[in-house]
């Protein structure tokens, strides 16, 4: 089961990240506002949210165990 997780944050966060890149932060684009606020800015501010989350599942999923070697 853990793998499958694993594979699937890994995927959700490179699409994420190449999906904002590619699609969502192009230049000159204003709208749509969001409480008047600027699309890019929401649009970055949920992207970032998201891998945030999607890092704190992994951390809960695979967490760090110190290894016995010295």
């Amino acid at each position: 089961m853990k793998p499958k997780i694993w594979q699937f944050l890994v995927f959700s966060v490179v699409i994420l990240t190449v999906g904002s890149f590619a699609f969502l932060f192009r230049e000159n684009l204003d709208g749509p506002t969001l409480w008047n606020i600027p699309f890019i800015f929401w649009t970055s501010f949920i992207v970032s949210i998201l891998i945030v989350l999607a890092t704190y599942l992994g951390s809960i999923f695979f967490t760090h165990q110190e290894s016995n070697k010295k």
